[in-house]
């Protein structure tokens, strides 16, 4: 008979005690993170990173082998188009030129004695023929000044074949002797200066890619070269809006445009996946952005305006039905929407919802909790 006292004791109480929670929970509020269905502007987009470089950038390299004499700027400075640069030792060039020349003067003393030659056996030709047709002398003489007369015509045009060979090697020479001077070939910045006085220069060939003497580029415009990934690649396109934020200053937006897209996947970076290189022509030159600097990008892939929207978080799917708690008066509520663009921080809302309803977003733990009816206390509102 006790026992089956302490029995239905203990049966009371457990039943009790489930009573008392499922009263508490009636009475408990949740604490939850709301934030308001809002309208305005949605931006999808892909994220990328990458570098910045100089839009024109120009390497100086030597078409000669010679020792380096002069160079008369430093790296970092401003130069003006056709400005000496760098000087090599003239000595062998000079001489080169100098020999030429004296070729070239050969030539023509050649030209002019042989036609001074020339003149005179004509000269002697026609007071020959007077007196042939005279027939004071023989046939065999005039014959004999014809011939003469026609060698020194071909002497005289091999001397001025001569003469036009050796004009070209002269200009070969002055041509040489030229390049021993750098000149900057447009006005800008030297990004860098990798020779110094003393050091022998070559000049590239088909397996040898020559000295680097200095990198000019034009610090008016810059580019960020990114690397997108393959999977996004087709989503990139010429002139696509672009947001660039360098490593040097991640508070400022920098606005661009896509100006070229590479034809190939490569394994570009550090990275082992596959992407492609893009570049992105910065709107405007800000103080502070220098080439090599790490950047990060975001290319505008769709944008839709006065799109009704709520944070990311807020979106929850069950049986393939995406929903939202909304909150009124203290309550939750569970309401079925119909969703539309989503970025990687909100979720367009085609229907379901008005602007100015308050959505749950968090906390996860609370938001998995909850149903529909379930009070609710606010604890952070995201405008």
């Amino acid at each position: 008979m006790h026992k089956f006292i302490k029995i239905g004791l203990i049966v009371a109480g457990l039943a009790g005690l489930i009573a008392f929670s499922q009263y508490r929970a009636g009475k408990q509020q949740l604490e939850v993170n709301i934030a308001k269905a809002s309208i305005g502007q949605l931006d999808d987009s892909i994220l990328a990173s990458g570098n910045l470089v100089y839009n024109t950038q120009i390497q100086i390299r030597s078409e000669l082998t010679g020792r380096v004499a002069e160079v008369l700027v430093e790296e970092g400075q401003q130069v003006e188009k056709d400005q000496l640069l760098l000087r090599l030792d003239p000595t062998a060039y000079q001489a080169e030129v100098t020999k030429a020349q004296a070729m070239v003067n050969r030539s023509n003393i050649e030209i002019q004695s042989t036609e001074a030659a020339l003149a005179n056996l004509q000269r002697q030709l026609d007071r020959q023929q007077q007196l042939l047709r005279k027939k004071l002398v023989q046939v065999e003489t005039v014959d004999l000044l014809k011939s003469e007369v026609k060698i020194a015509q071909i002497a005289i045009t091999a001397a001025k074949s001569q003469l036009t060979q050796s004009v070209a090697s002269l200009l070969m020479a002055e041509d040489a002797l030229k390049k021993t001077e750098f000149r900057a070939p447009i006005a800008g910045l030297l990004v860098s200066v990798d020779v110094k006085p003393g050091e022998t220069v070559i000049p590239g060939t088909t397996n040898i890619i020559g000295s680097d003497l200095m990198t000019l580029a034009d610090p008016s415009a810059i580019l960020a070269e990114l690397r997108v990934d393959e999977a996004d690649i087709n989503a990139i396109s010429i002139g696509q809006t672009a947001t660039v934020f360098a490593a040097s200053n991640t508070d400022q937006a920098i606005s661009g445009k896509v100006i070229a897209i590479g034809s190939s996947a490569r394994l570009l970076g550090q990275s082992q996946a596959l992407s492609f290189r893009v570049k992105v022509l910065l709107d405007q030159t800000i103080a502070g952005l220098h080439p090599g600097i790490s950047c990060r990008a975001e290319l505008l892939t769709a944008r839709l305006e006065n799109t009704l929207s709520v944070p990311l978080a807020a979106v929850q799917k069950k049986d393939n039905n995406n929903f939202v708690w909304t909150v009124k008066d203290g309550v939750a509520h569970k309401t079925t929407v119909k969703t539309g663009l989503a970025t990687d921080t909100a979720q367009a809302i085609i229907d379901g919802l008005a602007e100015g309803q308050e959505v749950v977003t968090g906390p996860a733990r609370v938001i998995s909790g909850l149903t529909d009816g379930s009070k609710v206390k606010v604890t952070e509102l995201t405008l």
